[in-house]
């Protein structure tokens, strides 16, 4: 029985259909230096329940510590952070292949192709905080990796 739900777990968490979510992360940011770090929060965050549920009342001037101070959001944060860890890195290289993304020397990511479209449904609701997710990562990298508690790579 455990083989049924880990394989279902791989059909509908995988490359090809977690890279979306990255593209359209970058799509409306701009490129800035090392924002490819940035990357490692999109999954942990718009693949977290409590943080769907809670987004809905967010504003536009809402920032990091809105969340950084969400005990339920933060809740096992760390944990997830480190288990998507291997399925960013991949999404990234995907995107890249795909040429959908470019990292420049600066470690800046830019969109070259926004031909990238989601093939999971189930993922629309995710799909849709990942295009807006960008706004509350206002300050720099090393701070927002500081704010969330993550010590390192």
């Amino acid at each position: 029985m455990g083989s049924i739900i880990e394989n279902i777990a791989v059909l509908q968490r995988n490359v090809f259909t977690l890279t979306p979510l990255i593209v359209s992360f970058y799509r409306n940011m701009k490129p800035r230096e090392k924002n490819v770090l940035l990357a490692y929060f999109v999954f942990p965050l718009v693949l977290n329940n409590e943080f769907k549920a809670k987004i809905k009342t967010f504003t536009i001037n809402s920032n990091i510590s809105r969340i950084t101070k969400d005990k339920d959001i933060m809740a096992g944060f760390e944990d997830r952070f480190y288990f998507y860890y291997d399925m960013t890195n991949k999404c990234l290289q995907y995107a890249i292949n795909c040429k959908w993304i470019k990292i420049k020397d600066d470690l800046s990511v830019s969109v070259e192709n926004t031909d990238c479209r989601l093939s999971d449904p189930g993922l629309n609701d995710s799909f849709g905080l990942t295009s807006k997710l960008y706004k509350i990562f206002d300050k720099d990298v090393v701070n927002t990796y500081y704010a969330f508690g993550i010590k390192g790579l």
